[in-house]
């Protein structure tokens, strides 16, 4: 409750779990699992919530936001369009913030470039500021092939949160590529990977626009950091052996691929010793 979540949820969250998993819950003697059984947990969070004062808790914009996006792709896009049209004659507030949104979403899946935009400058107009939109705003500009357009929008969205999100940093390394500016692409994952080593999206990204440069020994390292991450082990050890033989690196680089391979081959073996 002191973390903002509605109490009632942990037992509803472990029904649903008890649903899912019945008939293996049911053929395991309860003593020889690690955690208690689920009907054990949803009374024991029932009897914990009759203890706790009932208090509502809204949902947050940034949930709302999330589910009226997910609604937006699933199913037929016509569909939830409509839904989303419907569903803005009759709400009011963040709840139809949230409308407007999963509506751009839904009409940037039919290609509706214009209503999509449109929806996305009413928010605006109407004050709404979040790095969501300004994705959004960014896959629309891709999406209708305005490259350099997608690239202003990610990188305003950027200085405008201050965090570098994620999803924008990815847009904007995406519509650099789109518009034929792979240099400045790979400045971007390679400074995203100086602040976190462990995204394998970035590393794709780095070998994405390496191998767009004709830099092969790079293009095949940063392959590698990127099954290594996703636990590919042998996968990794492959791409720098591939960099090895590239003949574009020089002798630090070289240096750097060799110590890398040394390293994984040595970790890999250590794996099998082990059984995993």
């Amino acid at each position: 409750d002191g973390a903002g979540f509605d109490t009632r949820g942990m037992a509803a969250f472990f029904e649903r779990m008890q649903r899912s998993v019945r008939f293996y819950e049911s053929n395991s003697p309860a003593y020889l699992r690690t955690h208690p059984l689920t009907t054990e947990r949803i009374a024991d969070a029932s009897a914990r919530i009759q203890e706790t004062a009932y208090r509502q808790v809204p949902d947050s914009i940034d949930f709302l936001l999330v589910r009226a996006k997910l609604r937006a792709y699933d199913g037929e896009a016509r569909e939830a369009f409509a839904e989303f049209e419907t569903r803005l004659r009759d709400v009011q507030g963040a709840a139809r913030i949230a409308a407007r949104f999963g509506l751009a979403h839904a009409a940037l899946r039919k290609r509706d470039f214009v209503r999509a935009q449109k929806e996305v400058d009413g928010l605006r107009a109407d004050g709404f500021s979040s790095p969501m939109l300004d994705n959004l705003a960014g896959r629309i500009s891709l999406d209708a092939g305005r490259p350099a357009e997608a690239v202003s929008r990610f990188k305003e969205g950027l200085q405008r949160s201050g965090l570098r999100p994620r999803a924008i940093v990815y847009g904007l390394i995406e519509a650099l590529i789109a518009d034929n500016r792979p240099e400045e692409a790979l400045a971007v994952a390679t400074d995203e990977i100086s602040l976190t080593t462990q995204d394998p999206q970035l590393y794709q990204y780095q070998a994405r626009t390496s191998a767009l440069l004709g830099k092969r020994l790079a293009q095949h390292r940063a392959q590698a950091e990127a099954y290594v991450l996703n636990g590919q082990y042998q996968a990794a050890i492959e791409q720098l052996e591939l960099a090895q033989r590239a003949a574009d690196g020089d002798f630090y680089q070289q240096s750097t691929v060799d110590a890398r391979l040394r390293e994984l081959r040595e970790r890999l073996a250590e794996q099998r010793r082990d059984g995993l």
